[in-house]
């Protein structure tokens, strides 16, 4: 996820990790600044007050990728959410925290708010089956929108965006290689750069999910879609942003 929003422009990203993983992440993306608590399964009162001073120089909070189903993760999550002023993102365990009424307290999310739920994160956000979800996307991708008053982004075979008030966009681009695990975390890390650049919620995920299924569908060509993973897209991903950039 990290890794995808530098290629996709951001210029500082800050992970918030345990400690007992900090040297293992900084091997793989020395980039990256950390921000790490002691404990696996929570944040103490003093970690807590460092990572809301340590979140005030952010333009995009993102919470979710890698997060785990604990009190870490309540916790993180309601930090986030608890700071209105920014742009907040709720991918993949943030998504599940929010389905669990842990955070019952946040009956709308703040405005700037992009939700990113595959069918089975939106069917726990909703109450309801998987093939309800399936059934009729649209609904269920402009319910989510209206229930929780922010954008929602319903991954899938053509992802959907909705937002209250705005009509919904149905994206052309990807392919079934995009299903295998991590495709997410990719798709959310570039979104939240093109949140930190400025675009608006509902354009960056327009943006976002436009240029991630165009990435992989260069990347299934390259590849195939069978054996193409995750982190193969990011090359494909710089391909395709010169192309439209010239730089």
């Amino acid at each position: 996820c990290a890794k995808s929003a530098y290629r996709a422009g951001v210029g500082m990203v800050k992970l918030v990790i345990p400690e007992c993983i900090r040297e293992t992440v900084l091997m793989s993306l020395p980039e990256a600044m950390i921000f790490s608590y002691e404990k696996e399964d929570g944040l103490s009162e003093a970690e807590q007050e460092e990572l809301k001073k340590s979140m005030d120089w952010a333009d995009v909070l993102l919470a979710g990728p890698g997060l785990g189903e604990g009190e870490a993760a309540r916790t993180l999550t309601e930090l986030f959410l608890r700071n209105r002023e920014k742009k907040l993102l709720l991918d993949a365990d943030a998504l599940n925290a929010l389905a669990a009424g842990e955070l019952g307290q946040f009956p709308l999310l703040p405005t700037n708010t992009v939700l990113t739920p595959h069918p089975g994160e939106a069917a726990r956000l909703l109450g309801c089956s998987v093939a309800q979800i399936q059934t009729d996307r649209p609904a269920a991708a402009q319910e989510l929108a209206e229930r929780y008053g922010c954008v929602a982004v319903l991954k899938g075979s053509g992802t959907l965006i909705a937002a209250p008030g705005r009509e919904m966009l149905h994206n052309p681009t990807g392919n079934p290689g995009l299903a295998r695990g991590g495709s997410g975390d990719v798709l959310a890390g570039m979104l939240a750069a093109l949140l930190a650049q400025g675009l608006a919620p509902f354009d960056a995920a327009a943006c976002a999910v436009w240029l991630h299924g165009a990435a992989a569908d260069r990347c299934a060509a390259r590849t195939s879609q069978l054996t193409m993973l995750p982190h193969d897209i990011l090359t494909d991903l710089a391909d395709v942003v010169k192309e439209l950039t010239g730089r």
